[in-house]
């Protein structure tokens, strides 16, 4: 069997070793099922798997290792499933960026609100995008960085994310509380 269509029916879980028995399959279809969960470990066998749709389904993001047996993997679609873009994501994204190889769709954040809409991908970015910023700002607020270039050495900063990475920002959700007094260090 080198193709198998399980598109349409119900199945809401994929479990460790499902497909065991097929693994001469270069071919997958299991697109509009409301599958929610797969299993780590589901694909085991598939050495040989070429091509997999999990597009029309349910799937919020992947558990760790989930597509590590898929070597020879080309095609990963994925449209239409409600992709949460927080830390548990980021598997998908990392797996993606170290297999080149794989053409990938629909990796399009559905939750939370303030990322609907965005590619997963771009969300991932900035996951962690305004850390050098504030990290740097805190210095100067307490007095521990330096005074100088303070406008430049924000701009490199800014730099080091990529370029017009920066636009791409989220919003923060609410602002940071101030505290009532300041701790100067004095050496």
């Amino acid at each position: 069997m080198v193709g198998l269509d399980m598109s349409n029916n119900i199945v809401k879980h994929l479990r460790p070793k499902q497909f065991l028995l097929s693994k001469d399959l270069k071919l997958l279809n299991l697109s509009s099922n409301n599958l929610q969960h797969i299993d780590t470990a589901a694909f085991a066998g598939l050495l040989h798997l070429r091509e997999l749709d999990l597009s029309n389904n349910s799937l919020q993001y992947f558990q760790y290792s989930v597509l590590e047996d898929l070597y020879f993997l080309r095609r990963l679609t994925l449209d239409n499933n409600p992709w949460i873009c927080d830390y548990n994501i980021h598997y998908l994204v990392y797996w993606l960026k170290h297999h080149p190889s794989v053409s990938y769709t629909g990796l399009i954040c559905s939750e939370p609100q303030e990322f609907r809409g965005w590619r997963v991908e771009d969300y991932v970015k900035t996951y962690n995008g305004e850390c050098p910023v504030d990290k740097y700002m805190e210095e100067n607020e307490t007095g521990q960085g330096a005074q100088e270039g303070s406008e430049n050495e924000a701009q490199e900063v800014m730099g080091e994310m990529g370029e017009g990475q920066g636009q791409l920002l989220p919003q923060p959700i609410k602002e940071k509380e101030r505290n009532a007094f300041e701790i100067i260090r004095l050496s």
